[in-house]
């Protein structure tokens, strides 16, 4: 295949989605999706908890993920075997003292949600304590088939001509004439038209080594899963707390739950768990599932969440170099929000531009304007 030779850094659900619309794009284009460890995923992308929630407080964000949410219900023919999602319901609560804030972005003409009675969250949920006193309720989310979700991202890109290679980590960023000319791996040096650092929590890493920093920060969040419990039923849908932040869906006959911690760190020690989150989980746990108060854990891990200041996405050209591209920081919303951001990241990548309307706002443009000096 003839045409610009795009690297994509990073086989997550930030690099595959950008991959897939990629290959898929009219024109002739080599596209190389080269990722550090054995199997894609195996960070952020495979430590989430799965959940398909498109009622977010950032307008912005909350239209890329309404943009997305018809892939999930609908996704392109042979993409995947099976369904990419199991529509078990969405519900966001928040007690008396949280609801007004709730409501003052979910119930929104551009959310489409609807407020619903808190008794129907209790008639789908009877083991919830009470307190929960307003509702939003999106009968067509849940839970997504992460896996699915990710190969199928990959195993298009591969259908359509784009290659992947597993156990190969970029180590620097090779710039000449302040453009990217290509990456240097333990293999070689492996030439580039363009690069896009789709690295999650160690996507800045390599740009910041090249000369490039870009403030983003990975943050830990634990997740917790319960001993499998004849309570609950598996058709349960997902609730999110609002206020206390926490949520939880059924797994594997038990419990999903986090108490949405969120704790910056190296992301070397990203997903090294820390006990005494697990007491913080429990003690939310206790309060609004009583029943479940002494279950056990099944499944304990830490995961990261990448974040830019303003915690909305970093997608688009990196002015400071010629041919260098984000597609990185997507904070909790990498899985909702994937088919939007990569068609996003694709159309930058191959056009130089992009009309859509959240373009701009997330554009790495924006993180590096200088402040005004001090007194002016």
């Amino acid at each position: 295949m003839s045409g610009e030779r795009i690297v994509i850094v990073g086989a997550g659900i930030a690099g595959a989605a950008t991959a897939w619309h990629l290959a898929a794009a009219p024109g002739s284009r080599q596209v190389l999706v080269l990722e550090r460890e054995p199997d894609p995923g195996r960070h952020a992308t495979g430590r989430n908890a799965a959940i398909l929630r498109s009622l977010m407080p950032d307008p912005l964000l909350g239209a890329l993920a309404a943009e997305s949410v018809p892939f999930f219900r609908d996704p392109p023919a042979g993409f995947a075997e099976q369904p990419l999602l199991d529509p078990v319901g969405l519900f966001l609560g928040a007690p008396a003292e949280h609801a007004g804030a709730l409501r003052s972005w979910a119930v929104q003409p551009r959310t489409g949600a609807v407020e619903v009675s808190p008794a129907e969250l209790y008639r789908r949920i009877p083991a919830l304590a009470p307190g929960i006193e307003f509702t939003v309720h999106q009968p067509d989310e849940g839970v997504v088939d992460v896996h699915a979700l990710l190969h199928g991202f990959l195993r298009g890109a591969r259908a359509a001509g784009a290659e992947l290679r597993l156990v190969t980590p970029a180590l620097r960023l090779h710039v000449q004439g302040g453009r990217v000319a290509g990456l240097d791996t333990p293999a070689g040096r492996v030439p580039a038209d363009k690069v896009v650092l789709a690295g999650g929590g160690w996507a800045a890493r390599l740009a910041a080594a090249a000369g490039f920093p870009m403030p983003l920060v990975p943050y830990r969040r634990h997740i917790l899963v319960t001993q499998p419990l004849r309570q609950v039923d598996p058709r349960w849908p997902v609730l999110w707390i609002a206020g206390d932040e926490f949520y939880f869906r059924p797994e594997s006959g038990g419990l999903m739950m986090s108490a949405c911690d969120k704790t910056p760190v190296d992301p070397d020690e990203g997903e090294v768990p820390d006990p005494s989150e697990k007491e913080r989980i429990a003690a939310l746990a206790a309060r609004w599932l009583p029943a479940f108060a002494g279950a056990g854990a099944a499944h304990f891990w830490a995961g990261m969440r990448t974040y830019a200041p303003d915690e909305r996405f970093l997608i688009g050209p990196d002015p400071r170099c010629g041919g260098l591209y984000w597609c990185a920081g997507l904070a909790g919303h990498g899985i909702t929000c994937a088919p939007a951001a990569g068609a996003l990241a694709a159309a930058w990548i191959v056009t130089g531009a992009s009309r859509h309307p959240a373009a701009q706002a997330m554009a790495p443009s924006r993180l590096l304007v200088a402040p005004a000096p001090v007194g002016s």
